[in-house]
């Protein structure tokens, strides 16, 4: 996947975790703000280098999915927009078919790539390859984002999109809500982390299955979620930002 504008001159918004959750969400947020003309560039850092497939959307899985195209597309105001995309491939497909993972994989890393041309040169994205081991707040201004080789990303924000918490543990971030790794992160209804009295994060937030109570989410749950997500992202971190030209 490309890059956008240059690593060195603009906010990053980095996810912990680059699959799925993190791929609608990206993509999610390039459609909520390019509009807008902010310049700022994503992150996604994956452990495997599994970027908007994850583990569940190998390019070798040939399962089924579990639910149907018609309600799987990653743009929620555009229902058909997988259908169309696998028959413009050639690919025999109708409101009911169950293709393959491995397509949905191809889909989803096709779409995010779409997504990121389209809003360039006011927003670009980075796919690293990598682990979020640890995240730390700067007096609410910034975020600190330690990776397991050492090195520390300086973001506007985090978001974590590890999955399920009860088998890919989300990275330590203190002062947020601890209730235990394996049941998920507090997060308020727009995404954003809760302090343990209950505060809510400008800087911190979650999407997918890693939230609280969401260790289930599926596509359709998880784009719901972004929606929101992108919402709050869009008034809490980048709009004092300056325009592009």
């Amino acid at each position: 996947m490309g890059h956008g504008a240059g690593a060195g001159e603009t906010p990053a918004i980095v996810f912990a975790g680059g699959g799925p959750s993190a791929a609608v969400a990206a993509v999610a947020l390039l459609r909520a703000t390019t509009w807008l003309r902010l310049r700022y560039r994503l992150v996604l850092v994956d452990a495997h280098g599994r970027h908007a497939r994850g583990t569940g959307y190998a390019p070798g899985d040939h399962r089924p999915l579990d639910a149907p195209v018609k309600g799987m597309s990653v743009l929620p105001d555009q229902p058909c927009h997988l259908m169309d995309w696998a028959r413009t491939g050639g690919l025999a497909c109708g409101p009911e078919t169950l293709l393959p993972r491995r397509v949905y994989g191809d889909y989803l890393a096709q779409t995010l790539a779409a997504t990121v041309g389209w809003a360039a040169p006011h927003a670009g994205l980075e796919a690293r390859t990598g682990r979020v081991v640890r995240a730390e707040q700067r007096d609410g201004a910034s975020v600190a984002v330690h990776l397991a080789d050492g090195a520390v990303v300086e973001a506007a924000a985090l978001i974590v999109a590890t999955g399920d918490p009860r088998t890919a543990p989300p990275p330590e971030i203190p002062g947020i809500a601890d209730p235990g790794a394996a049941a998920g992160l507090a997060t308020c209804r727009r995404g954003a982390l809760l302090t343990p009295e209950g505060g809510v994060s400008r800087r911190l937030f979650a999407v997918g299955p890693v939230r609280r109570g969401h260790a289930a989410a599926t596509i359709p749950d998880i784009r719901a979620q972004t929606e929101r997500l992108a919402e709050r992202i869009a008034d809490t971190v980048l709009r004092d930002r300056p325009v592009t030209a």
